[in-house]
Formats: C-alpha cells, structure tokens, sequence
C-alpha cells in the first residue's frame, strides 16, 4: 500500500463508472452506452481515483521531463535526498509534482519520480507508475508497460493493483484477456475487502465469466460491497431482488436497494426507482415521484429514461405534473453546485487506485 502521503481518506466517493457498466443494463433494453462511460469513471474512483492525484485528464503532450527550476526550502532539500535514491523522498516529489503542491505541477517529473521508486520495489510507486502508463500520464500511452507493473505490485497483495490487473485481463488491455486469471485477480483483492474488486467477482460469479457461475455466491460478494457505501453494489442487490438471482424475489427489498442507489446519483438507480413508483412494484404508486426519479435519469442520459417520461405525463393531471417539477427543481443541484463530469474515452481511463 501506499504511504500516506499519497492517500487521501476522501477519494473513496459515489460516483458513476466504467468497471461495472455491463452490470448495470436494464433486461431488453438498449444497452446504456453513455452511462457505461460514466461507470469506467467509477471504478478508478471507488478505489481510491488517481485521476485525482494527477487532478485532471491526461495531457498527451506531456510525455517528457521539462528542465528543472531551481527548487527552494524542504523541496529542494526533497530533491536532493530523492536523486540520492531515498525512496520515501521519490515518491513525496512524485506526488508534490503531480499535484503541484509546492513546485510547478510537472506529469512528467511525477512519472519519472514513480518510476524511480518503483524500480526500488516501492509497491505503492510500482502501483502509481503502472498507472502513469495506463493513463499515458507524463508518459506516453502504454498498457503492455502498464500491465507489467501492475503485476509485480499486485504479486505483492496492493488491492488496487490486482483489480486494475484483472481489468485487464479482463478487457485485453496490455495483455491477452484471459477471464480466468481476471477472476482469480478480483477474487484476491475482494478478500481484502476492496469494494471495485467485490463487484468485478460478483459479476464474473453472476455471469460465470472466468469462474462456475454461482449467482448465490454473487449475491453475498454485491451485498459486502454494498455495506461499504458502492452504488453500483446496491443497484446491483436490488437487481437480483427485482429478478429473485442468487435469492428469493422481494420487490419491496428491490425498491429499497434501488432508493439508495438513486440518493447516491446512480442513472440506472434512479430509472428503475421512477418504474417502481410508476407501477407500485415494492411501495405505493406515486407519479410525482415517478416523474422526479425518470427526470433525474434522464439528465443522466439512461437509455429510455425520457421516453418512459412523456409516456407517464400522459398519466398525470395538471395538478400532480405541476408538483412534479418542483419536485425535479429540488432535487436538482444549484448551477454553483454543479462541477463539468470528464469525459475520457473507455481505454484512456484505465485504473484505478491510489489508497
């Protein structure tokens, strides 16, 4: 794991991501392809996001080491101790680099100083450098170099590692995919309580990809990352309620699991939560809040959520239409609230963590 210095308690937040975008498709619906960008994002920030710790989309450009300014005060003395192969201090200029915290915001110099230490055996720099390269962060774009330290990290039980290596493998990224060895990765840092990790596994063990499908099995490892806080864990318990996977069918314990999810800001939560307040599966019909909830997802671009709208405004009296948007307005985040989502390509954003 990495030092403190690298990780910061709040990264773990709720967020919509990529990693679980093939769990999250509605049955005989059109499969929700803006929102799986959306989850691609999640997974990286569920374990931990660092993107935050490079504060932003990658820039391309910044594939080479820029000439070093004359540092001053404890980062000159950073420095001195980091070319001198202290690692501890390699991997505080990486990160005081990357986040441009005391000296000028530098990729490369953060990648060049990860690689340093993570060619000491830093597992935490091993885990940063893999992804400087999955992210072609300071460096340019590599995911065979990629995979190649996420394993040596993942050999060495970092969590964060052995999803982003089971990612993967399990798109055939930087690697021949390889379901079996993605599964056996999730499997790895789920134990040790990884939340990405548990979803991935449940998933896999909900499909059989990689793995005997045990949809029982699935259900406890969805229900473990669920108790941690994950979204897209909760959406996917109140899914094997709604369709009685791996337990018995309970649609009032789906419309819970589905509430919780949408409080979050999860789309596809929050489209199904509007479904059950339109046609009363799991709590009473409610068409102000069916109108709220398929309004919410579809600001969320869900696939059908505004059609299932206009079909519901054809339900409903002036009156309750009128409550309706109240409701929507809110619910919805004030314009100074509202920070612009990235929005990077499948591929560019793999990975992952940074505890």
């Amino acid at each position: 794991m990495f030092e403190a210095a690298l990780y910061a308690s709040n990264w773990k937040r709720s967020v919509e991501r990529w990693a679980w975008s093939s769990r999250t498709q509605q049955p005989e619906r059109k499969p929700m392809t803006k929102v799986s960008k959306a989850f691609w994002m999640g997974v990286w920030s569920v374990c931990y996001g660092v993107r935050r710790l490079f504060g932003g989309k990658p820039a391309r450009n910044q594939s080479y080491r820029t000439p070093i300014v004359s540092l001053q005060g404890e980062y000159a003395q950073m420095l001195d101790a980091a070319r001198k192969g202290d690692v501890a201090a390699q991997v505080k200029l990486a990160v005081a680099y990357s986040e441009g915290r005391g000296v000028a915001q530098d990729y490369a110099e953060a990648a060049h100083w990860f690689r340093e230490a993570a060619q000491q055996g830093d597992v935490g720099a091993q885990f940063s450098n893999a992804v400087c390269y999955a992210n072609g962060q300071g460096v340019a774009q590599d995911y065979q170099e990629a995979v190649k330290w996420f394993r040596l990290a993942a050999a060495q039980d970092h969590a964060g590692a052995q999803v982003s290596l089971g990612l993967c493998l399990q798109k055939g990224l930087g690697t021949s995919a390889n379901p079996q060895e993605a599964a056996l990765w999730f499997r790895r840092a789920a134990i040790q309580g990884e939340p990405a990790a548990q979803v991935s596994l449940a998933s896999c063990l909900q499909t059989g990809n990689g793995v005997t499908q045990d949809e029982a099995q699935a259900v406890e490892w969805f229900r473990q990352a669920a108790a941690q806080g994950v979204a897209e864990a909760e959406f996917n318990l109140g899914r094997c309620y709604q369709e009685g996977r791996g337990l018995e069918s309970d649609l009032i314990q789906a419309f819970k699991c589905f509430n919780i999810a949408a409080q979050k800001g999860l789309g596809p939560a929050q489209y199904e939560l509007g479904i059950c307040y339109e046609d009363g599966n799991g709590t009473e019909t409610n068409l102000v809040e069916a109108y709220k909830w398929l309004t919410l997802a579809a600001n969320r671009a869900v696939p059908s959520a505004a059609e299932r709208r206009e079909e519901l405004i054809a339900k409903m009296s002036s009156q309750e239409l009128a409550e309706a948007e109240k409701c929507v307005a809110r619910a919805l985040p004030k314009s100074k609230d509202i920070k612009p989502a990235a929005q990077p390509d499948l591929e560019d954003s793999v990975i992952i963590h940074a505890e």
